[in-house]
């Protein structure tokens, strides 16, 4: 080893522990700070089930974002392009849809399901379960009127009640990055009446590995050694930006990710009626989302038989790699590992609350933390306050003010087509 390699590493290593220092530091605290306001903690009740879940966080400060008199917020911005609408828009059968005999014609005592999937987080094989009862879109495609047909929450919601009951559509995913004035979930009653909200969140470092795995990562240099593939995916490339997918696309933003892209994304959350991390898969759709519409049979709804756990083929991207480089990465995707926390919690809550028996236990030490030690062999004490358990709820509360003012972003937007990014989404002028 030369030495300057041998320098290379070292400094690597100094920045590396100094900044894994600092997170830490902040990790132990977890208090959220925002220009103008401080966090406020309540005390947490000793349940999974208090109706008050989501706004269980008190904010203290005097702004408005849906005061139309101020200039937006930043966090708030999006592309100026506008859709282009054609002239025959309307309804098109969705690709991979199958409507069984016996659930063909809408019931309205079910639930059409709305699913945000996104990407490398298990959507695909949750739409494999829906579409063996049910018609189902893969991914709701804008250009098919599937989806994305307007801001205003009543419209849209509308659209997808129609195409269930005219076209049997009962699974509805959305897979796309979310304008920040999207409404997903709607927030007011009537535009979520009939329709039963979930998402999946899995493990950060899992899912950027399974994202690897993919065939849509093509190594620059074939034969190079493993800490290319950390080089070459540092590269941005517009929607599916390889680093914090889920805080991006829940909040919308291309850039730089800030405090109130993460507290944007965690007030979606709340909106949910069922998160499911990736722990909890099993349970979840066993136990709510098979009986939500009585789908019963074959190995996808029978609670006597376990999903086995599924084991790629292809080789780790890890294999090989610099501790350095994982490290590194691991400390780039500290707001996923920040939301995921959060979606941990509020999974099992959620399920408690459903009336869900024995669900399996969550580990309660922090994910970031977890994963630094199980990829760079470093030894961490995390203490009682830091632990991810609804008793420390109030650290991964976002401002209650801020997602008060974004609900009501949300659930007042006018009837324009939204421009949006990804898959099946009309052209823009």
């Amino acid at each position: 080893m030369t030495a300057t390699s041998s320098l290379s590493k070292l400094v690597i290593t100094i920045l590396v522990v100094f900044h894994l220092g600092m997170q830490l530091s902040n990790l132990i605290e977890l208090t959220s700070h925002v220009s103008g306001g401080g966090y406020n903690r309540v005390e947490a009740k000793d349940c999974f089930d208090c109706p008050d879940l989501p706004q269980r966080a008190i904010y203290t400060t005097d702004f408005s974002i849906a005061n139309d008199t101020k200039p937006p917020p930043s966090y708030l911005e999006w592309s100026t392009k506008k859709p282009k609408i054609p002239s025959d828009w309307s309804y098109a059968t969705p690709l991979l849809a199958k409507v069984p005999t016996k659930h063909s014609s809408p019931d309205p005592t079910k639930k059409v399901i709305v699913h945000y999937h996104m990407q490398h987080n298990a959507g695909t094989s949750f739409f494999q379960v829906a579409r063996k009862f049910t018609a189902a879109t893969r991914a709701c495609w804008q250009t098919h009127k599937h989806c994305f047909v307007s801001y205003n929450e009543e419209v849209e919601a509308n659209n997808i009640r129609n195409n269930y009951h005219q076209h049997g559509i009962q699974y509805v995913s959305y897979e796309a990055m979310l304008p920040p004035r999207f409404p997903l979930p709607f927030v007011s009653e009537s535009a979520r009446d009939g329709l039963f909200f979930t998402t999946i969140l899995r493990d950060p470092m899992k899912r950027l590995i399974s994202w690897a795995r993919s065939d849509r990562y093509k190594p620059k240099q074939i034969g190079a050694p493993p800490e290319n593939f950390w080089n070459d995916v540092t590269g941005n490339s517009g929607i599916y930006v390889r680093e914090n997918l889920n805080v991006r696309w829940l909040s919308g933003v291309l850039e730089t990710i800030t405090e109130d892209h993460v507290n944007i994304a965690k007030c979606r959350l709340q909106l949910f009626d069922l998160i499911i991390v990736d722990t909890l898969y099993d349970t979840a759709v066993n136990d709510v989302i098979c009986p939500l519409n009585n789908w019963e049979g074959n190995r996808y709804c029978n609670a006597t038989k376990a999903r086995a756990e599924y084991k790629s083929k292809k080789p780790n991207p890890l294999n090989g790699t610099d501790s350095h480089f994982v490290g590194a990465w691991i400390e780039r995707l500290r707001p996923s590992f920040e939301l995921y926390d959060y979606a941990r919690i509020l999974s099992y809550a959620q399920l408690n609350a459903l009336g869900v028996k024995d669900i399996p236990q969550i580990s309660e030490v922090p994910s970031y933390i977890e994963t630094l030690s199980k990829y760079t062999n470093i030894e961490f004490f995390v203490s009682k306050k830091s632990r991810v358990n609804f008793d420390n709820i109030d650290r991964f509360h976002p401002p209650k003010e801020f997602c008060d003012n974004m609900k009501l972003v949300w659930g007042s937007n006018t009837d324009e087509v939204p421009y949006i990014r990804g898959i099946g989404a009309l052209d823009s002028l």
